[in-house]
């Protein structure tokens, strides 16, 4: 992704720690099928495996939500934290997301 898209990242209610059940904002800089890297103020203190996010963010025309689990993570200057993300798409999900994303590069191409 040559420009980052605005994301909020949402820690499920259900999980302890920072966060829990509200939507922080953040940068969505690397998007795949298989996951995706994020930029935030929110520092998930997490363990390798064990956070869960939903990943609220928008290509096209359709808003998008994704759940996955943090794979690693660290601080990124002043406030700021990097994660990355695998996301665990179900397969009508994957399939959104690759028509979400090859109509964001169609578009993207066209200007």
């Amino acid at each position: 992704m040559n420009q980052p898209i605005e994301c909020w990242l949402e820690v499920p209610a259900g999980n302890s720690g920072p966060g829990a059940g509200k939507l922080t904002e953040g940068v969505l800089l690397d998007l795949s099928r298989s996951g995706c890297k994020v930029r935030t103020p929110l520092n998930l203190r997490f363990t390798a495996g064990d956070t869960k996010l939903i990943i609220h963010f928008k290509l096209t025309e359709d808003k998008l939500q994704f759940e996955g689990s943090v794979r690693w993570g660290w601080m990124f200057g002043i406030g700021q934290y990097q994660y990355g993300v695998r996301l665990d798409l179900q397969e009508d999900e994957e399939e959104l997301l690759m028509r979400e994303l090859e109509s964001w590069t169609n578009t993207l191409r066209a200007q």
